[in-house]
């Protein structure tokens, strides 16, 4: 049987039973796309631009580009960043030379390559052959390309989803965003060669108490995964930066906006997971800002917006994939 009957055979099923939500995955394949194009698409799916990266700034397109050269050196040649200046960003074509009897490293600088980060242009210091393809390698990636695409789906279905395998790849959406997931694969199919594909869940009663219970496991364990890196900083006895537990709100921001997403479209109770988040929070604004910051537990079985769609941010690339 081939997908499509698949396919069919799951739509027939949830247009008698109900929708309860979709299993999503995808393939991607080569992508480069002008930023103004990927908008334009977007435009034309309906999809929320708050999902799509920003336009990649020079300065990334050319840390991107030497380290795609990089990726082309021989043995015994490295390339590597000198330096980073508000100016320029300086690096250089180097060979190692192993010092065995001294149990040393020393490195011979052989060419150098400098972006003026003002100009957008690169200067060749000296010449090298690993140096020649900069230039076409930061044009390339001056677009949006595989890895932007890639963070894209990535930060929606991370934000929005439900992970059926513990390595990720396939997602449960919940009905709420079946547009949304729509536009998206729309987008995807026509920026690159993309494949994705889409298969309807029924609501029946098995199929929901088994995501219920998937979905409440997989919350418990994303939040005391950040229960157990708190308590890790407490254990090193260091200081822990407030950029760091500035991400880790955010962070609750997400699982609580995707606990009250799941619990209402699984119909599952969330109390007890919106409490630990609830303490966690607490104890991270404490270290922020001396004091304790209380809020009303809202459950997922009275609150109105539990069954709407979080509302979309905007993107973030530093996704942690």
């Amino acid at each position: 049987m081939n997908f499509g009957k698949v396919q069919s055979s799951f739509e027939a099923a949830a247009n008698k039973a109900g929708l309860l939500g979709t299993l999503f995955w995808w393939d991607l394949g080569n992508n480069r796309v002008e930023h103004r194009a990927l908008v334009e698409h977007a435009d034309q799916a309906g999809l929320d631009k708050a999902l799509l990266p920003s336009a990649v700034k020079a300065a990334t397109a050319f840390k991107r580009a030497w380290r795609a050269a990089a990726r082309r050196t021989s043995d015994d040649l490295l390339l590597r960043e000198i330096a980073e200046t508000p100016e320029q960003l300086v690096v250089a074509v180097v060979r190692e030379h192993p010092d065995v009897l001294n149990l040393d490293l020393r490195y011979e600088v052989l060419a150098r390559a400098a972006f003026n980060k003002k100009t957008e242009t690169i200067a060749l210091l000296e010449k090298h052959d690993i140096l020649d393809g900069l230039d076409a390698l930061l044009d390339h990636y001056s677009a949006i390309t595989t890895e932007d695409i890639r963070a894209m789906v990535l930060g929606f279905v991370r934000k929005s989803g439900l992970s059926i395998r513990h390595a990720g790849g396939v997602y449960f959406i919940p009905p709420a965003l079946s547009d949304t997931l729509r536009a998206l694969a729309e987008v995807l199919r026509a920026v690159g060669s993309n494949t994705t594909w889409s298969l309807p869940v029924a609501n029946l009663s098995d199929a929901a108490a088994m995501l219920g219970s998937l979905a409440h496991e997989t919350l418990d364990a994303e939040i005391g995964a950040v229960e157990q890196e708190l308590a890790a900083f407490d254990a090193r006895d260091v200081d822990t930066r407030d950029s760091t537990l500035q991400r880790r709100l955010k962070k609750f921001d997400e699982l609580r906006g995707r606990t009250n997403l799941m619990a209402g479209a699984l119909s599952f109770r969330a109390d007890a997971l919106l409490e630990k988040l609830i303490t966690l929070e607490q104890d991270v604004k404490r270290r922020l800002f001396g004091e304790p910051d209380l809020q009303p537990l809202a459950s997922p079985a009275t609150d109105t917006a539990a069954n709407e769609p979080p509302r979309l941010q905007p993107f973030d690339a530093d996704v942690g994939f």
